[in-house]
């Protein structure tokens, strides 16, 4: 017996969780093209690749830099030096007594290439690409996030014109029976068994049903025009989208599974400010990095005077070149910022905040999803209820404009009160159709509160 009863269960969810996707299935080709077609969220993919280039720019730091240079100088200068005097020990000549003066020009031509790359870093290059992984996922999931937005206003349009449709159904059956009700009068009239009021009051009956009509068309005209722009499809493609308006029946299991963007994005952001928290701590530990570099350097055309040398006097010197290449350096190097003030530590400080202030907005945004999860679940419940009341409502009131029918035929009513009884059928019906407008509205919300639409629509 329990698994007669379990097999049932398992069979009425499914029925269920068939039910609801049948329902939205005859939207997943207009919400796909309103999500491909909205400006915001191709500007919020747009900014995500930007955080994509970044994790490539911090990723790129751990491969060698390689940087060449070249310069080409002509050096001019006046030397003034003066050292300490020495005498030799046989002849006692005195060397460098007094100041010498110098003049030194020549041309100097140097070239090389340099590389470096990064050994260790702290493990800083490595957190701060995983944060940034983290970042961009996170941003994934909120540009996500907006597709239950969009698809909802997109049902929600094409609900309203199901509604205009069941509208134009009941002007159409109204004006059928008030037109023969017309015609009856016409002729109670010409046989003298009516008067011109009854005529007068039926026919500004048919004149009201013109102006709903005239109505209802514009009303049309600018939703198809509204979901022209929502999705960029033609009138005559979403013309073509027709069903029929009726309750969505969920699986309120599957409905309320927890499957919010904001609360993963938030989960995300948390880990890269995490990671963006030990990069900061990995400051403190040094810097290894290896250096390579050849260089060419030549100075040529070199000239140098000596003013006023003892027994020498004027001395000049020339050069046609003095020329080191190659010139070849390789080694490695580490850098250790010991002290640097606050900087280090505000960084470390920021990132805990950081971090707090994320994990109160995630701890806050459950209780307030937890919130409109229970609202949205009962507002479904009694969006339920209320259809029951309104059938029952329809089915007194078409009841009602039967007799008021046979009795105005019969004569045993005037006018005024078979017109009451044709309102309030309208009337009723028309609250019928919107309460299941209302139901399918809560079902959305239902199943956008816990972000559940989209992929209800597409799966």
């Amino acid at each position: 017996m329990k698994g007669i009863f379990l097999g049932c269960a398992i069979t009425l969810s499914a029925a269920y969780s068939a039910t609801a996707q049948e329902s939205l299935v005859s939207f997943k080709e207009p919400v796909e093209k309103a999500i491909n077609y909205n400006k915001s969220i191709k500007n919020a993919s747009l900014e995500n690749q930007k955080v994509a280039l970044d994790r490539e720019m911090v990723k790129g730091k751990l491969l060698p830099t390689v940087s060449a240079n070249a310069m080409y100088g002509y050096v001019n200068s006046l030397i003034d030096v003066d050292l300490p005097t020495q005498s030799l020990p046989i002849t006692g000549i005195s060397l460098f007594e007094g100041s010498q003066k110098a003049r030194v020009s020549t041309q100097l031509g140097l070239a090389g290439v340099t590389a470096t790359q990064v050994i260790f870093s702290g493990l800083q290059i490595t957190n701060g690409q995983k944060a940034l992984e983290q970042k961009f996922k996170a941003q994934q999931l909120l540009t996500e996030s907006g597709y239950d937005a969009v698809a909802q206003e997109v049902i929600m349009s094409f609900d309203q014109l199901m509604l205009l449709k069941e509208v134009d159904l009941l002007i159409a059956d109204s004006e059928k029976r008030l037109n023969k009700e017309h015609l009856k009068v016409i002729q109670a009239i010409d046989n003298g068994l009516a008067i011109p009021y009854d005529r007068d009051k039926l026919k500004l009956a048919i004149l009201e049903l013109e102006s709903k009509k005239a109505e209802v068309e514009s009303n049309r005209e600018l939703l198809y025009f509204k979901l022209e722009e929502l999705t960029g499809m033609p009138v005559s493609e979403l013309e073509a989208i027709q069903f029929e308006l009726s309750e969505i029946l969920l699986n309120k299991d599957s409905a309320t599974e927890m499957n919010r963007k904001e609360l993963q994005a938030l989960e995300a952001s948390q880990k890269a400010y995490e990671y963006v928290f030990k990069k900061e701590k990995g400051a403190k530990l040094p810097q290894v990095f290896a250096f390579g570099n050849v260089s060419y350097f030549n100075a040529f055309g070199t000239n140098m005077n000596v003013k006023d040398l003892p027994v020498v006097g004027d001395l000049k010197l020339s050069s046609n070149h003095l020329r080191m290449a190659p010139s070849y350096a390789v080694g490695i190097g580490a850098k250790w910022t010991i002290f640097e003030g606050k900087t280090h530590q505000s960084s470390i400080d920021k990132a805990k905040l950081d971090m707090q202030i994320n994990e109160n907005k995630l701890a806050d945004t459950k209780e307030k999803l937890s919130l409109l999860q229970r609202k949205t679940l009962v507002d479904y419940d009694l969006s339920m209820k209320k259809i029951q009341v309104n059938q029952q409502q329809v089915d007194i009131a078409k009841n009602n404009l039967h007799l008021a029918s046979r009795q105005f035929e019969e004569g045993l009513t005037d006018v005024t009160e078979r017109l009451e009884a044709e309102n309030e059928y309208y009337k009723q019906t028309l609250n019928y159709y919107n309460q299941i407008l209302n139901q399918r509205t809560a079902a959305l919300e239902l199943l956008k509160a816990n972000g559940n639409l989209y992929q209800t629509i597409t799966r």
